[in-house]
């Protein structure tokens, strides 16, 4: 029998490249996760191409190691992009009903979408998402699913996602110029949150904050619906930048010091031990110790959950999110949710991985920095290889995990 069908996430991040992929287990009719691997990439700048030869370089060995490893090539690409070209709001579709059975068909449903993403774009704009946030029937409100129901007119909220057009097709190249094709392309805080976030939480009222080195992602949901995202050109390089200059050291060493001993909140400072720092040139070392650190760490922590807190107050949904929800590597600091409670005023915030009943996978590749790419491979799963807007939120009284099911029946993941 052929080995299934690698399916792989490649999640463009802020001077780096990570990439997950999995395959049907056919013990267990789930997706399980076969290998993961971060790179840098010089020519990644705020989840943007800055230079083409570079991205394509850091594609080929990224993706051509995990091929090598899983020993069998990726046959699905699913990549999630971020970055301040970003740009993300809610519009309204209608479709009026002229057959004389009046029963609502998907076709229906698609034509509503589309007419929804009938909008003037800035130049050099594109759609990169839409997402369903709602149906209406004659204007009644709150339906979630309209097949085989009757009515005149058919309305539908929406919550689009654009982005450059130059940035996005300069991506496609550098990754197509290898030999690699891609499936889809989707905005990586879209199936981030809903692997991340619960039902509940979302219901509730929740933002998911993405820290990654260059750009923040940030979202809210509202009874159950994404109402809101926006990347924020600012991450937690700024805190390497900030060690490195003030310590005398090289950016690698201040990354160093930041993962090992790096906190931003007074009270997880355990013990004053030292910090040994080398030299800008490597030929000595001395010491400082951790108080010195948080010092240096605390207020640009801070003041980038502002820049958090002015995003949220500016979308018009400052007052519903109840929970919050942190991931991507800058997570890991600690320290970080209790800023944001302090700062955005949540009631509750905790670190986010992707839920594991969604995928089976080794521990490694819970860890936060694969949130993204892990997502996007439970998302294309459950969304379908063909579908490239909300279809799962056609059926959200059916799980995720669900989906993915209906998705291996429709797909020869025997093939390859």
């Amino acid at each position: 029998m052929a080995k299934p069908t690698l399916i792989a996430g490649l999640d463009v991040g802020s001077g780096k490249l990570t990439c997950i992929a999995a395959a049907h287990d056919t013990e267990t009719n789930t997706l399980k996760v076969l290998a993961g691997r971060s790179v840098p990439c010089r020519g990644i700048r705020g989840g943007m191409v800055s230079d083409i030869r570079e991205t394509s370089a850091a594609v080929t060995h990224l993706l051509g190691s995990i091929e090598r490893e899983c020993n069998r090539n990726i046959g699905n690409l699913f990549v999630g992009v971020r970055g301040a070209h970003l740009e993300s709001f809610s519009n309204h579709g209608t479709y009026n009903i002229s057959r004389m059975d009046k029963e609502i068909t998907q076709d229906d449903m698609d034509l509503a979408v589309e007419n929804a993403k009938a909008m003037p774009l800035k130049n050099d704009n594109e759609i990169v998402n839409v997402i369903t946030q709602g149906f209406s029937i004659d204007k009644q409100r709150g339906i979630t699913n309209p097949e085989g129901m009757e009515g005149s007119l058919l309305e539908v909220d929406v919550h689009i996602t654009t982005g450059s057009s130059t940035h996005m097709n300069n991506l496609a190249k550098a990754i197509q110029r290898p030999g690699y094709k891609i499936d889809d392309t989707f905005y990586g805080l879209v199936p981030l949150g809903e692997c991340v976030l619960s039902q509940e939480e979302k219901d509730i009222g929740a933002l998911i904050l993405d820290l990654g080195g260059e750009t923040m992602s940030v979202g809210i949901y509202i009874d159950g619906i994404l109402k809101f995202s926006r990347d924020i050109p600012y991450g937690c390089d700024l805190i390497t930048g900030d060690l490195s200059r003030v310590l005398h050291t090289s950016r690698a060493n201040a990354k160093e010091i930041k993962e090992k001993y790096g906190v931003s909140f007074p009270t997880f400072l355990d013990e004053e031990g030292e910090v040994p720092v080398p030299s800008l040139d490597g030929r000595s070392t001395h010491n400082i110790k951790k108080s010195y650190v948080l010092d240096i760490i605390q207020p640009r922590v801070e003041e980038l959950i502002e820049q958090v807190a002015h995003c949220v107050e500016a979308s018009g949904y400052k007052n519903f999110p109840v929970v919050g929800v942190v991931t991507g590597g800058g997570s890991l600091m600690p320290g970080i949710t209790e800023h944001c409670v302090n700062i955005l005023g949540l009631k509750e915030v905790r670190r986010g991985i992707v839920q594991r009943d969604l995928i089976t996978s080794e521990d490694a590749f819970f860890d936060p920095q694969f949130s993204t790419a892990m997502s996007l491979v439970i998302y294309a799963a459950g969304s379908g290889v063909q579908e490239v807007y909300g279809r799962p939120t056609y059926e959200n009284n059916s799980s995720l995990f669900g989906k993915i099911g209906k998705w291996f029946k429709n797909v020869d993941i025997f093939g390859g």
